[in-house]
């Protein structure tokens, strides 16, 4: 490409999967195979080369989110063979002081009339940041302002709507997983079947072992559903109306103007990364583990194709905010983010409201 922006004798051309057919450069087993483990956002831009669509109805641009893809670090749930072998996750981020880890999860159904929808479960990281001032003051102490959660996405796992079980013992795995405090569940839809079979012992055949039960932690008739004797309250339920989804969108742009998320960066930084850390993703010949190391950095750009998608309307009397997807394209990965930040907010309330190590003055003007 250096050619291409000096002396201009080299040129780049863009083409389509087909071409790749025509002159045996890929095989259709593995075009097929390809398809089978990317979603179709990805596949349509890697494959079958659309551009990235951002217009002037988009609510979230490009620029913007792109300037939050800072976070080099993924996470990774444990592999079928590290429970068979009884391991501890090799891929487990030791929590920072203060941390506390988020599990959001949007839920869908196969006999949803919208093919498109995914259940979506995103791993977030909250972080409490502040910053030290030396004060000029009498007694010379420093004060800290604190700005809040920084909020670090690691993973995010789309895959479609199915089987409630299966889906309530995969939330189950992700949490313990990551080392999650709290679930942030929707229950539009059928998700509150999800929330009944949560708030059960359940069994995992896959993984040979039991779950404690939980308990909805922010609505007592949800609660009072099923009742287990000492299931953990942490589980927050969302039954969103068109004011709370107007709410999280401004409050998601708002976390993102102000650089307090860190998505994890674009695909060609990631394999940088896993080509220098991870010995085993540069010699993989069936493309399974390269998948495997890839799939929360191509997650994330599918994010973000979903963001720079939506559209929205402004309704002139109430002034709230609608976001809708167009074409094919689908928005559970926002949904997914957005309801996590927006728990996130909440915790920060009480994180800014401990002002215990403040000292007060009277300011005479």
């Amino acid at each position: 490409m250096k050619s291409k922006y000096t002396d201009n004798t080299s040129c780049m051309l863009a083409t389509d999967y087909s071409i790749t057919l025509k002159h045996n450069i890929k095989t259709r087993k593995y075009l097929k195979d390809a398809k089978k483990g990317a979603d179709p956002i990805t596949w349509r831009e890697e494959y079958e080369n659309e551009m990235l669509k951002e217009n002037s109805d988009a609510y979230f641009t490009y620029a913007l989110l792109n300037k939050n893809q800072v976070n080099r670090q993924a996470f990774y749930p444990k592999t079928v063979e590290d429970v068979k072998n009884k391991h501890k996750n090799p891929y487990a981020i030791p929590k920072q002081a203060g941390e506390i880890r988020i599990l959001s999860c949007d839920i869908a159904f196969v006999e949803r009339a919208n093919k498109n929808d995914n259940s979506c479960f995103t791993c977030i990281r909250a972080l409490p940041e502040s910053i030290k001032y030396n004060a000029d003051n009498i007694d010379g102490k420093s004060i800290e302002i604190k700005n809040g959660y920084r909020r670090l996405v690691p993973y995010i796992e789309a895959n479609p709507g199915g089987d409630v079980d299966k889906q309530a013992i995969r939330i189950k795995q992700l949490f313990y997983d990551f080392e999650a405090d709290y679930v942030v569940l929707d229950t539009r839809n059928g998700g509150i079947l999800v929330y009944d079979r949560l708030a059960k012992v359940l069994y995992d055949e896959e993984r040979n072992c039991e779950y404690p039960a939980w308990k909805c932690m922010n609505d007592d008739t949800i609660a009072n559903r099923v009742r287990v004797e000492g299931a953990t309250e942490n589980i927050y339920v969302i039954n969103a109306s068109a004011k709370f989804n107007n709410d999280i969108a401004i409050a998601l742009r708002g976390v993102l103007n102000s650089k307090m998320i860190d998505l994890l960066v674009d695909f060609d930084t990631a394999q940088d990364i896993l080509q220098k850390n991870i010995p085993e993703y540069n010699v993989d010949e069936s493309g399974d583990i390269m998948l495997f190391y890839e799939r929360p950095y191509l997650e994330t750009r599918a994010l973000i194709n979903e963001m720079v998608s939506l559209e929205y309307t402004k309704n002139p009397q109430t002034g709230v905010i609608q976001l809708y997807e167009t074409g094919s394209n689908t928005k559970d990965r926002y949904v997914s983010l957005a309801y996590g930040s927006y728990f996130i907010g909440l915790l920060e309330q009480d994180l800014l409201s401990d002002r215990s190590e403040y000292d007060y003055c009277c300011i005479v003007d």
